[in-house]
């Protein structure tokens, strides 16, 4: 038991015996020192001046009063002590009893009242309690102190949080309004206690808009965690929310620049993709005027070079078809699709043209792949894409393989498209807009294929060697698809 006073050992217990009868004093002082279960440190003091100044000094446990000092009344010495040691217990001690005196000893709350003569017995027991009385009442105060030190350390912890902390009531009324809040938005914590403040967090966080009192807002993303109040078994919010302004309008700074520059990249590839068969028929029809100025008008003559630019001009009609597909997307229609019907027409679609090519396509579907969820059009797009762009790669015939497999552990179905063609290099930019190694190439078919796999949140790969190239894609597959 600490003392904050010194004057005594550490673990023993102050008792002050206040009775100008010295010897019956010391006999108490005796009597207490044979206690079995508390150590006891007892002082004589003759009169009220004595003990008054014993209780300045050392923190007193209890003190047995004498109802007749010599300089007072023993009641008026018990405000005295607890002024000087506020957890000092009091026992009144007298063989002059009387009902006005218990009375008054129930007034000035002293816990006990010892009348003489009196067993030894019975009175350590008293102070025994007494001092556990007083040993509960100093170690309430220490957790009470400890408690609103604890307090205020949070407290201090919230109100100088660099982030935003907001509590709310069951009624979603303001019960915390942080010194952040307040420098950000301009009101004051006194302002906001006790006002409406569900609108400001929502009901399950995010990015909501945080009022400035000067005018204006500001982005905060919340996080909200629900307490239940113990007392009430209401239950309380908290939130805590992080200004996201300033990110906010780096990132669409930083989109802006990335789409003007993807923009400025797109015009670049188109242009220089349209130059190809623009000044391809303007040469033609340089070609053209010369002849006719020669008189060579005979039909072979004009047809070659109208045969010329037509080609070109329909090269430039797909060049613009594909970018527009690249560039505006339209909306997805998910339907329950059975995958292994969706690859079966389009093998059947594209397999006049590999009949021509001299290329065989083999099918290698796994039966138990089901339905999933996807715009049948758009993926027979991607799929068509595919097949032809395996289909020249194999200008002296080859192997066409289409599979399909079952959904792995992550729920993703997959299609894989292999061709036995001369492949590419491991790091050729082939998803990307007007890439191409193929002569005459618009470079937007798996640049398309790419946009549109991924708008069905699946992901297309591709792996490639010598004799050997694989293209997959993989497409989620929920369970009720």
């Amino acid at each position: 038991m600490s003392r904050a006073r010194g004057g005594r050992a550490m673990s023993s217990n102050l008792v002050l015996i206040v009775d100008d009868n010295r010897d019956l004093a010391e006999n108490i002082a005796e009597i207490l020192s044979s206690s079995d279960t508390l150590k006891i440190d007892c002082r004589v003091c003759g009169d009220a001046k004595t003990a008054l100044r014993e209780a300045e000094q050392s923190d007193v446990d209890l003190a047995l009063v004498d109802l007749h000092l010599p300089d007072g009344d023993g009641f008026e010495l018990i405000s005295g002590l607890r002024e000087r040691s506020p957890f000092a217990q009091v026992v009144i001690v007298t063989g002059d009893t009387t009902l006005e005196s218990a009375i008054e000893a129930v007034r000035q709350d002293a816990f006990g009242y010892v009348l003489k003569p009196f067993h030894g017995v019975d009175l350590i027991g008293t102070v025994e309690r007494a001092i556990k009385q007083s040993s509960l009442e100093r170690e309430s105060e220490e957790l009470r102190r400890a408690l609103e030190a604890s307090e205020d350390r949070h407290r201090q912890v919230v109100e100088n949080m660099p982030a935003f902390v907001l509590a709310l009531d069951h009624r979603g009324q303001i019960l915390l309004w942080n010194r952040r809040l307040e420098e950000v938005s301009g009101y004051p914590h006194s302002e906001m206690l006790g006002t409406s403040g569900r609108d400001l967090i929502g009901e399950t966080g995010g990015e909501r808009r945080l009022p400035i009192k000067s005018g204006g807002h500001r982005l905060v993303r919340w996080v909200l965690q629900q307490v239940p109040d113990g007392e009430e078994n209401e239950v309380e919010t908290y939130a805590m929310g992080v200004d996201v302004s300033v990110e906010y309008e780096r990132l669409r700074d930083k989109l802006r620049t990335e789409r003007l520059a993807a923009v400025g990249t797109l015009a670049a590839g188109l242009a220089h993709e349209v130059r190809n068969p623009l000044n391809s028929a303007t040469l033609q029809l340089q070609v053209l005027d010369r002849r006719i100025d020669k008189g060579q008008t005979d039909a072979e003559s004009l047809k070659s070079v109208t045969r010329t630019v037509r080609e070109e001009i329909a090269r430039l009609d797909n060049l613009v078809s594909d970018f527009l597909a690249f560039a505006r997307p339209r909306t997805l229609e998910l339907r329950s699709e059975a995958l292994n019907d969706l690859l079966t027409s389009s093998c059947e679609l594209v397999a006049p043209e590999a009949s021509a090519a001299g290329v065989d396509i083999v099918r290698d579907f796994d039966d138990a792949v089901g339905n999933v969820r996807l715009d049948s059009e758009r993926l027979k797009q991607v799929l068509l894409n595919l097949f032809r762009n395996a289909l020249e790669a194999m200008p002296d015939g080859g192997t066409l393989t289409v599979s399909s497999r079952r959904a792995d552990s992550a729920g993703f179905a997959s299609i894989e498209v292999g061709d036995t063609g001369q492949g590419f290099e491991d790091d050729a930019p082939i998803f990307d807009a007007f890439f191409t190694s193929k002569e005459g190439g618009t470079g937007l078919g798996l640049a398309i294929v790419h946009r549109i796999v991924s708008e069905h949140g699946g992901m297309v790969t591709a792996e490639s060697a010598p004799g050997r190239t694989v293209l997959q894609v993989r497409l989620p597959q929920p369970r009720s698809a």
